[in-house]
């Protein structure tokens, strides 16, 4: 009787073992996170929302299989020290993720993270008592990898009007959200609203930024960039189109947050059962199922693993990761068939090209666009296009026949402008001398007489 309980103990100890395996998600090696939230702020307005977003966040990367590093309400001390931590950890990592909800400024096209006990009068303070996000970024690019940045800090911030105002002339370095940051290859940068505009807290638990990001982040299969067109038109409908998220991306392949359904558990659960709770009334019975544990059941065959769930809604992912340089000059050549006219094909992204996209945005709205920089995304999207979207432009000196432009022609006697007018040049004539001319002939006096040639 005795040998029977123990043994149904010692049954009943591995089972919850193996359960506690099967439910406990692991962290995926390669895969780390920075997560800080600030809400109390010790000398400003506190916020309501930031403690919220960031502590969910964690708790959805934990899920993912993130090793997260986390802080709430720290000061600047604490804060420093939770960066070198994680930046310790990343330098082996093949993905870094960075999420900041809270109060953030912008001074002079650089952005800076408001600790809660930050306490800024002049702008000497804003090294001693803030975090530059630029120090972060570049610690998170020394390594070849897939960094990702999420920042939720476009609050409207008291702290910025006081520093403005101790600016004097130079208060005009002072923005009201956050300024676009430069990424390196590999970076993407996610803001919760356009450059130099101030994002809402929102009314409920969760910002409207965060909100829509915790309802995508777990989507099978889904790619970062797709995921971010998601969480943009969410937010525009949630907020009547007043806040419109923005990202700057440079990532040269996929990445996806989940990559696929997980497979389906098989339990052996009713099988220990049977062994822990055997028919007592039959001595028999009991006695065969103690001894069947000395033999070593067989192997349950693998579950399938789940197929990646379909994206329906948007473009295959490009399945060959290629160069910054690459797309942007793929981005030309399709900019060029649609007839936006990006100029040399050459992979340079400079003004032409991004006054190209901007005539396409206007014309197709079907696109889009975060940001007027080149992604794999959005070359995606134009590759769906057909036909010439953008009108044929002529120059000033061209008219439009069909579908080509063609030299403009003058009547005879008559000139073409650079404006494109044609004109009747002024006829000049030469201002005739006063002097009179000089004669050939010589002419002398002799004897009072004078005698010509």
């Amino acid at each position: 009787m005795i040998g029977s309980v123990v043994l149904r103990a010692a049954i009943f100890a591995v089972a919850f073992v193996c359960a506690f395996a099967v439910f406990t998600a692991p962290a995926v090696a390669g895969r780390v996170a920075l997560v800080l939230g600030n809400a109390n702020y010790e000398h400003t307005v506190p916020l309501a929302n930031p403690r919220n977003d960031a502590e969910a966040i964690s708790d959805a990367l934990t899920g993912l299989g993130f090793e997260v590093f986390d802080g709430f309400d720290l000061g600047r001390a604490a804060t420093e020290d939770l960066i070198r931590d994680f930046a310790r950890a990343a330098g082996d990592a093949t993905t870094a993720v960075l999420f900041y909800a809270g109060h953030g400024l912008e001074v002079g096209g650089v952005n800076y993270l408001v600790p809660v006990d930050a306490q800024i009068r002049d702008e000497a303070d804003l090294k001693f008592e803030t975090i530059n996000l630029t120090d972060i970024l570049q610690l998170m690019e020394r390594e070849n990898r897939t960094n990702l940045i999420f920042l939720d800090a476009c609050r409207d911030n008291p702290m910025a009007g006081n520093l403005a105002r101790s600016m004097g002339t130079r208060s005009a370095f002072v923005g009201r959200g956050l300024a676009r940051v430069d990424t390196g290859v590999g970076t993407m940068i996610a803001y919760a609203t356009q450059p130099g505009n101030v994002a809402l807290d929102g009314v409920g638990r969760h910002s409207p930024f965060t909100a829509a990001l915790l309802s995508h982040i777990a989507t099978p299969a889904l790619d970062v960039e797709i995921m971010m067109r998601r969480v943009r038109r969410d937010v525009m409908d949630q907020t009547a189109g007043q806040q419109v998220p923005w990202s700057s991306s440079s990532l040269t392949g996929s990445f996806a947050f989940k990559l696929q359904e997980d497979p389906p558990v098989v339990s052996d659960t009713p099988q220990i059962a049977a062994l822990v709770n055997p028919d007592l009334s039959d001595a028999p019975r009991q006695e065969t199922a103690a001894t069947s544990l000395d033999v070593r059941p067989p192997e349950p065959a693998p579950a399938p693993l789940a197929e990646p769930a379909p994206v329906t809604d948007d473009l295959p992912d490009v399945a060959v990761q290629v160069s910054a340089k690459e797309i942007a000059q793929r981005t030309q050549a399709e900019l060029n068939r649609l007839g936006c006219d990006a100029g040399v094909e050459d992979g340079i992204w400079g003004r032409k090209s991004r006054s190209a996209l901007e005539r396409l945005s206007e014309r197709a709205p079907d696109i889009v666009l975060a940001t007027l920089d080149p992604s794999e995304d959005l070359l995606r999207q134009m590759q769906q296009l057909e036909g010439r979207i953008c009108p044929l432009v002529c120059a000033a000196t061209e008219e439009l026949v069909g579908d080509s432009c063609v030299q403009k022609t003058c009547p005879a006697g008559q000139r073409l402008s650079s404006k494109g007018a044609c004109y009747t040049p002024q006829t000049t004539t030469s201002r005739s001398n006063s002097r009179p001319t000089r004669s050939q002939s010589s002419c002398f006096q002799f004897n009072g007489q004078t005698f010509c040639n």
